[in-house]
Formats: structure tokens, C-alpha cells, sequence
């Protein structure tokens, strides 16, 4: 593990074992005062110790509509200049609804639409993918405005991939895949 990976967990412990210490109940006492989440995985702070995953997305964000009910967003996007590099951008959008709430605890379900372009400049082809992913999130509120959940999802994406380099007839490749995602993967949440 090189040395900014070690500081970076260090850091990463330090600062949860500092949101331990602190005693603030107002959130719970007042749910309504918190309207904003923005998310962001553990495994893009430290990749070795934890999981990632194809289906999660670099930054998400969810929106508390009322009481019972959260609209949510993701992006993703990454891209790569060198001669064999890509370009990948993508954006998911959903809805969640509180299931039941215990103490810390939240338990939740929802589900997101996807959608995903990829270009590959070494074989030339274009990617897109869309999906539906319907899930069930467990959230464990650290204090007021830091937690930490899980999403784990069925998903079902499909693919359309457009060969821009063949010479061939069909230039165009279609197929479905499904699955069990984002199994593992936790996320950092900050609330305001």
C-alpha cells in the first residue's frame, strides 16, 4: 500500500472515531431540519480495504421531499487521454422511500434509472447502457450529519455497442445483463 493510501485511511479513521465523540441529537429530534445528502464511496478513499463496484456511481446525491420520501441522483464520469484512453460520463436518477426508522438505524427501498456512454479510443467503439435497478438501503446515522449505508440492488442493464472501426454490415451489437450489485459497497454520507 503506498504512503498516501496509509495516510488517507489513517485520516479516514480518525476522522469516524471522531464522529463517535460527539453528542448531538438534534437531527434525530428533528428529522426535518436535514434536507440534503450528498454520498460518495469508501472504496474511492481507500480502494484496497473495501469494495467497488460497476454499478455505483463517483458522487450521489439525494433529496429529502418529505417526510417518508427522497428523490436521488448520481454522476460519474472519467476520462483518459493516452493513446489507449476513454471517455465514460453517466447519470442515474431514482426515488427512495423510508421503510422503517430505529434509533440510528434507517431502512429504506427504492429504485434508479441509469444511463452510461463509453468510448474506447484503441478499438473505436461506442458504448451506451441504460438500467433499472430497484434496491434496499440501510443506513446507519453516525451523528448528525455523517452516516454510512448500503445499497445492495437486482439490476437489469442494457446494452447497445456501435463498432465504428469494422468494415462489416453490422456495426452494432445489442444484449441485456442482469444482476446482483453494489454488494459491499459502502458509502460515506454527509447531511446538511
Amino acid at each position: 500500500m503506498s504512503w498516501s493510501k496509509k495516510i488517507g485511511a489513517i485520516v479516514f479513521c480518525l476522522s469516524i472515531s471522531s464522529l463517535y465523540a460527539q453528542n448531538d441529537t438534534l437531527a434525530y429530534s428533528n428529522p426535518n431540519l436535514i434536507k440534503h445528502q450528498i454520498g460518495i464511496g469508501i472504496s474511492k478513499f481507500v480502494n484496497s480495504a473495501f469494495s467497488s463496484d460497476k454499478n455505483a456511481y463517483e458522487i450521489e446525491y439525494r433529496y429529502k421531499y418529505n417526510k417518508k420520501i427522497a428523490l436521488r441522483g448520481g454522476l460519474i464520469y472519467e476520462k483518459d487521454d493516452s493513446e489507449s484512453g476513454f471517455v465514460t460520463a453517466g447519470l442515474k436518477i431514482g426515488i427512495d422511500k423510508n421503510l422503517r426508522k430505529y434509533q440510528m438505524w434507517t431502512i429504506y427501498y427504492g429504485v434508479d434509472v441509469m444511463g452510461n456512454y463509453s468510448n474506447y479510443k484503441n478499438i473505436d467503439k461506442d458504448i451506451y447502457a441504460s438500467g433499472i435497478a430497484p434496491f434496499l438501503g440501510i443506513q446507519f446515522n453516525l451523528v448528525k450529519n455523517f452516516s454510512v449505508s448500503i445499497e445492495p440492488n437486482i439490476y437489469l442493464n442494457y446494452f447497445v455497442v456501435v463498432d465504428n472501426s469494422t468494415f462489416e454490415n453490422k456495426k452494432v451489437q445489442r444484449w441485456t445483463e442482469s444482476g446482483l450489485g453494489k454488494l459491499g459497497y459502502i458509502q460515506l454520507n454527509f447531511s446538511f
